[in-house]
């Protein structure tokens, strides 16, 4: 495939992204000018530390997570996430990123002594000017931590009924590294409250724990979504399952390789998977923070597992299906996909 013709493609062509964490969103520059802001002493100094401070390739999570974590205390005002929103809405309008469900926590931010209604107002103030400035529209998925005390789980599903309408909040997700020493079945009482309230809900799962995470999330909390899920392919059978069910997966190759799951792109699972008949949508993760975003990893997998143009197509088709939002959203998305898709096809791959 011409690869000049693929990355105009990939670049112009309208995208939905399921899986972005709005925290692991924020850019060197705009952490480096909330910690000025706020002064919140950081371990940079300048651009060029912040730049540093966020490594292509991390040798295990807990040196992500620490990253992670540290950005995170630049957090302070409804200013800062009203900041870090529209960001993400600029940044999203650059891709071509025309509807993206994002992951935010409500407790890890507490614990910080912020206050949740400052968050919410920023967040609902960031993604309504990007809706106006940019056409992006945003979506928000809250995170409950693995490792928190089922009753705050319930707590924290509670909390995001309260701020639903406010703050476009669609989900309720799972989220924590350890998935063996807390697995998903510990939160039940919380994703059945959100079930019950009308929530969506999916779980981080089959990324650093192994298959049967994902059955754990499946069985215990009946996801409609699997975050993540690449460990599936160590059971054929849990694969099958998956196949036939048409659970989808929100995978991202590239956060995948960044964080040490897999020591290389060419390791990864998301052509097998494919190949297999699962459901796959091709997402970013935390873009800042591994340097790599949604249109990095559609031109990487494309190039690195000899993916059609149509294998692509199908992948992006697949963002707007197994999102959240009415039907009517999604099939006027998708029609302006397509309309958008056949022209760029035609005149990019013409023989």
């Amino acid at each position: 495939m011409n690869q000049q013709a693929l990355a105009e493609y990939v670049k112009k062509v309208p995208k939905a992204e399921l899986h972005c964490h709005l925290e692991g969103s924020i850019s060197p520059e705009t952490a480096l000018l909330l910690a000025e802001r706020n002064k919140v002493a950081m371990p940079f100094k300048d651009l060029k530390g912040a730049q540093r401070f966020y490594l292509n390739k991390y040798r295990n999570f807990d040196e992500f997570a620490n990253v992670f974590l540290k950005v995170c205390e630049v957090l302070r005002s409804p200013e800062d996430y009203e900041k870090i929103t529209l960001d993400m809405g600029a940044d999203a309008a650059l891709q071509g990123i025309i509807y993206r469900e994002v992951f935010f926590g409500f407790l890890a931010h507490e614990s910080r002594g912020v206050v949740l209604d400052d968050l919410i107002s920023g967040i609902a103030a960031g993604r309504c000017k990007a809706k106006e400035q940019y056409g992006v529209e945003m979506r928000f998925i809250v995170d409950i931590s693995r490792n928190v005390e089922p009753a705050d789980g319930v707590r924290t599903v509670e909390l995001a009924y309260a701020a639903r309408e406010k703050a476009g909040i669609i989900g309720i997700g799972l989220d924590g590294p350890d998935e063996v020493g807390f697995p998903a079945k510990r939160q039940k009482p919380a994703f059945d409250r959100a079930r019950q309230l009308g929530f969506r809900v999916v779980a981080h799962a089959g990324e650093l724990g192994g298959p049967e995470s994902v059955k754990d999330a499946i069985d215990s909390l009946k996801v409609d979504r699997v975050d993540h899920g690449v460990r599936s392919i160590e059971d054929r059978d849990l694969v099958a399952e998956l196949a036939r069910k048409q659970i989808p997966l929100t995978v991202c190759p590239l956060c995948n390789v960044a964080l040490s799951v897999y020591q290389d792109l060419e390791s990864h699972p998301i052509k097998q998977l494919m190949d297999a008949g699962v459901f796959i949508t091709v997402n970013s993760d935390d873009p800042a923070m591994v340097h790599s975003n949604l249109i990095d990893n559609y031109l990487r997998i494309a190039v690195c597992f000899s993916l059609s143009i149509d294998d692509i197509e199908r992948l992006m088709v697949n963002g707007f299906r197994a999102s959240f939002i009415p039907q009517a959203e999604k099939t006027a998305y998708l029609s302006q996909f397509y309309a958008k898709s056949t022209e760029l096809r035609s005149r990019l791959f013409a023989q």
